[in-house]
């Protein structure tokens, strides 16, 4: 298991949170425009926020819902990327 363990819909990796996605048009697309880091020497990719909000808003369920308006309030969205991604692959944020 190399010490990886799973939470929730999470792989812990050394205890960073890992969560793998079905490939689709907008996660190939979210993968390509993805910011390059590195964590603890391990070269990694990062979903810009954007993605992270369009793809939450594709699946829908409860908990994607909750993560949308989590990113909204604490994360810098550009909003014309945002609006630019949702209507490309015809998706639509739920509004209270």
């Amino acid at each position: 298991s190399k010490g990886w363990r799973v939470e929730r819909e999470h792989l812990l990796i050394k205890d960073f949170p890992v969560q793998f996605l079905v490939a689709s048009g907008l996660t190939e697309e979210a993968v390509r425009n993805a910011k390059q880091i590195e964590y603890e020497g391990v070269p990694a990719k990062v979903f810009q926020p954007e993605y992270i909000i369009a793809i939450a808003a594709s699946v829908g369920r409860h908990k994607d819902l909750a993560r949308i308006e989590q990113l909204l309030k604490q994360a810098k969205i550009d909003k014309a990327v945002l609006d630019d991604i949702l209507q490309r692959y015809n998706l639509k944020l739920a509004r209270p």
